[in-house]
């Protein structure tokens, strides 16, 4: 009778919890805007961001995120990351930081140092509004590395730059080398404070998954580099939620496991433009993802809105 009570409490509180949700913040996530020259991709990107600040009170967007394949080349007006640079700081001007990552265009391009140059300004203006924050040296190896972390009202967000540089890969590549992502993404994951459970969020351009479909994982991981991150991630389960990433142009939510553990979710957010990728029939929708942060209890709770702008 006594266990019957517990669980009848545990469900109780669940339901409880799932009814009064109170968020403290939001944070939003852009993923593959991709402006290459292509016009409408720019169109895109403006709307994303003119609605996230349209939306900002509403939904208690504090900050965003930009999870890679940015922008890379020039067209004939301009240099694309410069165009893409100047629509996300109107995110800036309204008082809603925006954090940009790299992806494995901008990197296949040969627009890696560019990105690095183009944001370095951005990277300076976060270091002086968010506690903790730790950026890498670049360059290291003669790759352009972009492996930074900060704390936001409880939380620890980690953005780490596992984008093979290797010509022709479009996969997943750690950088387990002195000074590289991987030693650099252990060491903040395990010297950070956790005072909540869940309270670690990672963010990459290449999920941290494998599907055990092969001509899709070759967009993804290895097996051994997989193993590696679960192994390491073992240790730290009850304290990462997720690991948001863009990449695939899906809108996608993937479990992660050790043995009986489970890890943490991986959830990719779809591209702002139109790009129709199997096993989607027909992408007509821009995306942007919400995520309602609760940091009032011991464990940090998440709550997910996919929203599709068109």
């Amino acid at each position: 009778m006594k266990y019957l009570r517990l669980i009848f409490m545990s469900i109780v509180s669940v339901l409880i919890s799932s009814f009064c949700f109170a968020e403290t913040f939001s944070f939003a996530i852009i993923a593959d805007p991709h402006i290459d020259g292509n016009h409408d991709h720019e169109a895109k990107l403006e709307y994303a961001v003119d609605w996230i600040i349209d939306n900002r009170d509403r939904n208690g967007i504090e900050l965003v995120f930009v999870v890679g394949d940015i922008a890379w080349g020039e067209s004939k007006e301009r240099r694309n990351l410069e165009t893409a640079k100047e629509i996300l700081d109107d995110l800036n001007n309204e008082g809603i930081p925006y954090i940009p990552l790299i992806g494995d265009n901008e990197v296949h391009a040969g627009s890696e140092k560019d990105f690095n140059d183009v944001f370095e300004s951005q990277y300076l203006y976060l270091s002086g509004i968010y506690e903790n924050w730790q950026k890498a040296p670049t360059p290291v190896n003669d790759k352009y590395l972009q492996n930074l972390s900060f704390d936001y009202k409880y939380c620890h967000f980690v953005c780490a730059d596992f984008v093979s540089r290797e010509a022709g890969d479009e996969g997943g590549e750690l950088h387990d080398f002195p000074e590289g992502s991987w030693p650099w993404f252990k060491d903040d994951i395990a010297n950070c404070s956790k005072p909540k459970g869940e309270n670690i969020v990672v963010l990459t351009h290449i999920g941290m998954f494998r599907t055990g479909i092969p001509w899709a994982d070759k967009f993804l991981f290895s097996k051994n580099e997989m193993r590696t991150i679960r192994e390491f991630l073992k240790d730290y389960f009850y304290y990462v939620d997720s690991n948001y990433a863009g990449h695939i142009h899906q809108n996608l939510y993937w479990p992660e496991w050790w043995w009986w553990s489970h890890l943490y979710a991986v959830r990719v957010t779809d591209e702002t433009w139109y790009d129709t990728r199997w096993p989607e029939l027909n992408d007509q929708n821009l995306t942007v993802r919400l995520v309602l942060v609760n940091t009032d209890g011991s464990r940090i709770i998440y709550k997910q809105q996919v929203k599709d702008l068109d």
